[in-house]
């Protein structure tokens, strides 16, 4: 997330267990706050807006059904964006969830460990779209649809390029690259929804909620996070902002509204399924910009604001990234922060072709989402 389609991270990180950090559920109330501020992490309270439909049947439709797995900071979005295109929209929600949804979506109950459970509810199910990053439930979720005979799994990616990662990824992210193994296997088609990072979680939790005197050990040396807030290094309530690196790195940043908004689009218009074992992969982009530009919007957004600008070595943002002993969420966030420095955050000009194709295309900007985000200050 941030980040990004980053969501549960485990209370039990090596293990990665159905518990893991929230997309967003289930944490001790430090932990599920931290939580909110990634990949994916990384929630806000705005609401999904409905968007108006372009179908006008989906009668003749490859995929007439689609089941949601995991209905919080991201997949919240979705039931609006696949109603508006004339879905038959069914969200999957594990028991004691008081989670409400629009009306004319089905809501079905599941238990993760169990695979009558979900088969059950996956039966007449065209496809399935995963927002968990608990990974041992989305393998059952993967195992269940194949025997359900879904034609369609869209898995937990929503981030930075999973195709790239390396041996030595974050062990949140890891299970990523698992999934694409195991939905060869299963021999289920696939699309992979590549987004970057979300601007309204990654720069929206330190523009509402006031300064703490905690410094978080996000990074080694004397340089450290000032604030609870400011994960990513945005402080705006504060006039602060770090930067870890040179920040001259373009990143991809798509809204999780304009992330719904496509994918639903895109299985509407769907007419053949992608090969078993080659996914279709889906590069979005709502804006492009570094965490300089980042800074220079904020400076035209709100002139007469004198913006302290630091940056952190990205030798001390390695050593964080892979110090999980010594804090599984600050070093996931390093984690995310160098691989943005590094590149892995950007669409390519494929992409921006496949968008182009859509009319419709028409996603909030990052200068749109921190004017709105700090038009408070």
């Amino acid at each position: 997330m941030a980040i990004d389609g980053l969501t549960e991270v485990s209370r039990n990180p090596q293990a990665l267990s159905a518990r893991e950090i929230r997309n967003a559920d289930g944490l001790s109330p430090t932990l599920q706050y931290k939580s909110e501020l990634l990949t994916s992490a990384l929630s806000s309270p705005s609401s999904p807006a409905p968007f108006a439909s372009t179908m006008s049947s989906s009668s003749n439709r490859l995929i007439k059904s689609v089941a949601v797995a995991g209905a919080g900071n991201l997949g919240a979005f979705f039931p609006e964006q696949l109603l508006a295109q004339g879905f038959e929209t069914t969200v999957l929600t594990r028991a004691g969830s008081d989670k409400s949804f629009p009306a004319g979506v089905t809501v079905k109950e599941v238990d993760y460990s169990s695979a009558l459970s979900l088969e059950s509810a996956l039966e007449g199910i065209d496809a399935v779209i995963a927002t968990l990053t608990a990974y041992d439930a989305q393998t059952e979720l993967i195992k269940a649809a194949a025997k359900a005979g879904v034609k369609l799994f869209v898995p937990s990616e929503f981030g930075n390029v999973s195709t790239a990662l390396k041996e030595d990824a974050h062990p949140a992210l890891a299970g990523k690259g698992v999934a694409h193994g195991q939905l060869k296997e299963a021999g289920l088609p696939a699309v992979l929804v590549f987004t970057g990072p979300f601007p309204e979680t990654t720069f929206g939790v330190s523009c509402v909620r006031p300064s703490s005197s905690r410094p978080l050990p996000l990074v080694c040396g004397s340089l450290t996070l000032p604030t609870l807030d400011s994960y990513f290094g945005a402080d705006f309530a504060n006039n602060k902002m770090t930067i870890f690196g040179k920040g001259e790195t373009p990143i991809s940043w798509t809204t999780r509204s304009d992330i719904a908004r496509f994918t639903a689009h895109h299985l509407a218009t769907l007419t053949s399924l992608p090969t078993v074992g080659s996914p279709t992969l889906l590069r979005l982009e709502g804006s492009s910009a570094s965490f300089l530009d980042v800074v220079s919007t904020f400076k035209r957004l709100h002139p007469s604001r004198e913006l302290e600008v630091q940056h952190v070595p990205v030798e001390h943002v390695e050593h964080a990234a892979k110090d999980i002993q010594g804090g599984f969420l600050e070093s996931l966030v390093a984690y995310l922060l160098l691989t943005w420095e590094q590149g892995y955050g950007k669409s390519d000009e494929a992409g921006k072709a496949e968008l182009s194709k859509w009319d419709e295309w028409k996603p909030q900007t990052l200068e749109e989402v921190l004017k709105e985000l700090t038009a408070d200050l």
